[in-house]
């Protein structure tokens, strides 16, 4: 395959990849706009809750999440091995890439759980039950017993240089984990506050915005690991590279 036929099938794929992310994400702002004007002038109606079409919205983007780390675990664990001239460097390289695989599977589970979680409201239901009764606050602005989501960002904060490194040097899987931060870190800032005090206007708004937030985190999750899928997806069906021993020899000329 000649190169200007290797650059036609690789613009070909990244504006196939566009094309799907376009499409993630106006799905997702689609949705989320149709739930406030269908709730409106009452838009938090079915937003705001943890048991609304919204929350529901997130918790189906998370399994997707969850999906795509195990398809990326499963090529990361069928990759083929990388040459190394010696012993010492091959058992490298395999130690790195089963630990690659090992890491996407962990990053499946977790999201499979953020999933059950956001879909059944489990944090809230133990704090609700369980913990609040120790009226215990980590923070001041912070509610009784209000402890799972901060450890879950704590959790977040041990394992993201982890992950930034599966994602591999594509800057746009990176560029979309780093929103993915922000995003979520804004939506445990706001989830942190103790909203007894507020008056019931500020507390859906608080809500409804604190949703916004958080779908745009695992909107953006999702993306990164898309990308990180795609990547390894062409290079394991070669597109875009050079395709005999001959061609490669004058690529390096």
């Amino acid at each position: 395959m000649k190169r200007q036929d290797r650059k036609r099938q690789l613009d070909r794929w990244r504006r196939a990849e566009r094309l799907l992310l376009l499409a993630l994400w106006l799905a997702v702002a689609g949705f989320t706009g149709g739930m406030i004007a269908a709730g409106w002038p009452q838009y938090w109606i079915y937003v705001a809750a943890e048991t609304t079409p919204q929350g529901w919205l997130e918790s189906v983007l998370l399994v997707l999440g969850a999906a795509l780390a195990g398809l990326n675990a499963l090529l990361a664990a069928g990759k083929r091995e990388a040459p190394a001239p010696e012993p010492t460097a091959r058992r490298r390289v395999r130690f790195l890439e089963r630990r690659e695989g090992l890491g996407w599977t962990v990053v499946a589970a977790v999201f499979a759980w953020l999933a059950l979680d956001e879909r059944f409201a489990l944090h809230e239901r133990l704090r609700d039950r369980y913990l609040e009764m120790t009226g215990v606050r980590l923070l001041p602005w912070m509610e009784a017993g209000d402890w799972l989501i901060p450890l879950y960002a704590v959790c977040g904060l041990c394992a993201m240089w982890g992950l930034w490194r599966l994602l591999g040097a594509r800057k746009a899987a990176r560029g979309f984990f780093a929103l993915g931060i922000v995003a979520a870190a804004a939506a445990v800032g706001m989830d942190a506050v103790d909203t007894r005090q507020m008056d019931e206007s500020a507390v859906l708004l608080l809500l409804t915005i604190k949703e916004g937030w958080k779908t745009a985190a695992t909107t953006a999750f999702a993306s990164a690991f898309l990308f990180a899928l795609s990547g390894r997806i062409r290079e394991a069906a070669g597109i875009g590279a050079p395709t005999d021993r001959a061609e490669m020899a004058r690529e390096m000329l």
